[in-house]
């Protein structure tokens, strides 16, 4: 007769076996360029014992999580674009708008937050289609008018980067396309977007910000908008909230990698591996 220690070893290879299997079943209605099956099915495990702790969670611990990931994810993704809010006044704005009755403000910080966590909120009730990511944009950018807030640019932009040795911000070895071109590439994207919905989503998620960021569609908040749909797919999966730019050198470092390179193994990668870091030891409780 084997030893315990010997079971106990042939039960966990058995048990690994056992859920490969289930996993490289589950995986096959997906397709994926970038991401190794080993590294899909280790995010799809992580996920999965990440919805198991948080639906053990009460409801007043599940809300002051959400609430926390909210806050996070909003005052990271405005000061990465060098908006001028403090945390407080993203407490301040999310607090607001969890009451009942509205209270109005003249506090610019508060209402710029205000508009981020209100269209953060308005993902679950959109589709990626052109109609609602205008709209999307409207409400996030409704506090800076003079950027034409759901509306597509009609002016060329240039995407910079600091340079940490000249300090001074560089135009990157790319142009976003002209107006006229990137409206067509703008309303070519949705119909990628529907043609690949078997794409894993992980992988869809990290395509579409890197593709809308590449359009460079809107006079300002093309990065906001980026993280928003890119969070939009996720959701759509069951997937908790990513804080895509939290290593603010990092993200930018990916994704501008990927757009001067052309090649978009960089930035999925890079999601992949932030998604691993800050879900599998993810405190919840």
């Amino acid at each position: 007769m084997p030893s315990k220690k010997e079971l106990a070893k042939k039960e966990k290879e058995l048990e690994e076996k056992a859920l490969l299997k289930f996993y490289k079943k589950r995986l096959s209605k997906f397709k994926f360029s970038f991401l190794s099956e080993k590294e899909i099915i280790e995010a799809e495990i992580i996920k999965a014992s990440f919805s198991e702790r948080f639906s053990k969670l009460s409801e007043k611990k599940k809300n002051e999580f959400n609430k926390k990931q909210v806050i996070d994810f909003v005052y990271t993704t405005l000061r990465t674009e060098g908006v001028d809010v403090d945390f407080s006044d993203v407490q301040t704005a999310f607090t607001i708008l969890q009451k009942k009755k509205g209270e109005f403000t003249f506090d610019k910080k508060v209402i710029i937050s205000s508009a981020m966590i209100s269209g953060l909120n308005f993902l679950p009730k959109i589709k990626i289609n052109e109609k609602d990511v205008l709209r999307l944009h409207g409400i996030i950018m409704s506090s800076f008018e003079d950027k034409s807030p759901g509306q597509l640019r009609d002016d060329q932009r240039i995407i910079a980067k600091f340079n940490p040795v000249t300090f001074q911000s560089e135009e990157i070895k790319y142009r976003p396309p002209n107006p006229k071109d990137a409206e067509k590439r703008f309303k070519e994207f949705f119909e990628w977007f529907n043609g690949n919905q078997d794409i894993y989503p992980l992988e869809l998620a990290a395509l579409v910000h890197l593709k809308i960021y590449l359009i460079h569609p809107f006079k300002d908040g093309n990065k906001r908008i980026c993280r928003l749909l890119f969070n939009k797919v996720l959701q759509d999966s069951g997937y908790p909230l990513l804080n895509i730019s939290k290593k603010t050198s990092d993200y930018f470092n990916a994704l501008i990698k990927s757009v001067e390179t052309k090649d978009e193994k960089h930035f999925v990668k890079f999601c992949h591996k932030t998604f691993i870091e800050q879900v599998k030891h993810k405190r919840i409780k």
